[in-house]
């Protein structure tokens, strides 16, 4: 049963908000956290009534909600929140209430003449934009039960999207619950319940463009999507390996075991830092003429993983675009890197031709080892620079033996099978796709190997087997340094967290040995 409230708030917003506001007349400061409970109760507790608001997006444009003060949720990514807050008058004539766009948009001659200036609020103002990567199946598990209308039109400011020339959508968010909204931070993922309008970028500049922009009624930020391990989960680990290798590394089980390590790892903790390792897989091979340009492994991570970008490097690319956050004219210009935490970026340098790196270019570079290195990305402006903390998984196909550009945790050289080379690129039709049931079981494995990596322990008993194992091995070769103790230390817990397990055991850390072993022995 749909409820009164439900089909009040769909159908006009600004009434209710209206009737809330004559409720709690003489509270103005506390009104906007009413609103914003009382909207959340509405939507924000399940997943059925949150459908049932139509989401703004690439198939569903501002453009084509015709009808002025439409409710729409929209699900992005906060991308810049330098903007200066906005002046609304809270209380109009006739105790109506003046925000969520209600003042903002009222004709010239129904302004009061007179205010009491307490009246005069302030709204937190930012850009968000549609959350960058984020992969097909996951956006439609996003709209499930809205019909797609039509296709959107060039977006406003699309230097704040950090894909150029990607479709996207970008709206102008205010929000009037200031407290709730200080918490949220660049790169968040949120889900906005809000007014549409079409308003000025900035209301005191005659010349400042229209845009979208959502008056927000309720917010969610994302939570972690991590699935909880299980047994049956722990069953799919072979056959994803083998998936991935037959369809997207030439059968290469053993490479692709090593990227289901990758893919396993995040960002844990800071203080003392364990964080993703980077993973090049060298001696891939470039495509022919024939073949398609993006490699079979970008339509199979797509599959797997909820927010995932090929970015194809070039010395172009890497010398025009931008990488890092920028800010020009007090406008923040966004970045490839600039993207929610838990996104997977594919960096492929098979179109890097022979030809000079300018300063931006360097700097380009700089920045994506920075976000390998310390998962830390800068944010320029004008007289300042700042890092803000990322949580990027970085895969990198190569086709010499190492990268060209890059200094990454792990190399592995892709030794192929001659009878799957041509699997490595091919259309996304020619691609022997898992059924639902199978292809739900792999993303959720994933999953639930980042939720173990981070609590990965050592056992007591396999830590005294690791240091007697460790002293014997540097008495046989005096080159073994702590480092290579370290890196083994990672390499095992993310076998671990790939196994689902919470502890690193004797037979895990053997495991991990033979695994580093044989990656080792490969032609460099």
């Amino acid at each position: 049963m749909v409820s009164a409230f439900l089909i009040d708030a769909i159908n006009n917003p600004t009434k209710v908000v209206q009737e809330l506001y004559e409720e709690h007349t003489g509270n103005i400061d506390q009104f906007p956290a009413v609103v914003a409970r009382h909207f959340s109760d509405v939507f924000l507790n399940s997943d059925d009534t949150l459908r049932e608001v139509l989401p703004l997006d690439v198939n569903h444009p501002p453009e084509s909600f015709t009808h002025n003060r439409s409710l729409v949720r929209f699900h992005g990514m906060v991308q810049d929140t330098s903007s200066s807050p906005e002046m609304y008058l809270a209380s109009l004539n006739e105790n109506k209430c003046g925000g969520w766009g209600i003042s903002q948009n009222m004709p010239a001659g129904e302004w009061p003449s007179s205010f009491d200036y307490c009246d005069l609020k302030e709204a937190t103002a930012l850009w968000a934009v549609t959350v960058p990567g984020q992969t097909d199946w996951r956006t439609e598990e996003l709209i499930a039960g809205s019909h797609c209308s039509s296709s959107s039109q060039s977006a406003p400011q699309p230097h704040k999207f950090p894909v150029p020339n990607a479709p996207h959508v970008g709206v102008q968010v205010k929000i009037y619950d200031n407290e709730a909204a200080q918490s949220l931070k660049a790169t968040d993922v949120v889900t906005f319940i809000g007014i549409l309008t079409s308003e000025s970028l900035d209301s005191e500049d005659v010349s400042s463009p229209v845009v979208p922009s959502l008056h927000v009624l309720c917010h969610k930020v994302q939570s972690t999507s991590d699935a909880s391990p299980t047994e049956e989960l722990a069953t799919v680990r072979d056959d994803l390996i083998k998936w991935i290798a037959d369809e997207a590394l030439g059968g290469d089980e053993v490479a692709a075991q090593w990227l289901v390590l990758e893919l396993s790892a995040k960002v844990y903790t800071r203080t003392t830092p364990l964080l993703p390792p980077s993973l090049t897989l060298s001696r891939f091979p470039s495509p022919t003429p024939s073949s398609p340009a993006l490699p079979t492994l970008h339509h199979v991570l797509s599959d797997l993983l909820p927010q995932y970008l090929t970015v194809p490097l070039s010395l172009d690319l890497l010398n025009k675009e931008n990488f890092s956050p920028e800010s020009k004219d007090e406008d923040l210009h966004s970045g490839y890197l600039q993207v929610p935490c838990g996104t997977t970026l594919l960096l492929t340098e098979n179109g890097v031709q022979e030809g000079k790196l300018v300063e931006k270019g360097i700097m380009n570079i700089r920045a994506v080892q920075e976000v390998m290195d310390a998962q830390t990305l800068e944010y320029s402006f004008p007289f300042s620079k700042f890092s803000f903390p990322t949580d990027i998984i970085t895969i990198v196909l190569c086709d010499g033996r190492k990268s060209a550009f890059f200094q990454t945790g792990f190399t592995v050289p892709l030794e192929m099978k001659p009878s799957l080379k041509d699997n490595l690129y091919k259309p996304r039709d020619q691609i022997k796709i898992p059924d639902t049931v199978k292809l739900a079981a792999y993303r959720s494995f994933l999953a639930a190997a980042k939720q173990c990596f981070g609590t990965v322990q050592v056992a007591e008993e396999t830590s005294r087997h690791i240091q007697e194992d460790f002293v014997r091995q540097r008495q046989e070769d005096t080159s073994i340094t702590a480092d290579n103790l370290i890196h083994l230390m990672k390499v095992a817990r993310l076998l671990a967290a790939s196994m689902l397990e919470r502890e690193v055991t004797v037979d895990i850390w053997e495991t991990s040995k033979r695994l580093d072993a044989s990656r080792r022995k490969r032609s460099p």
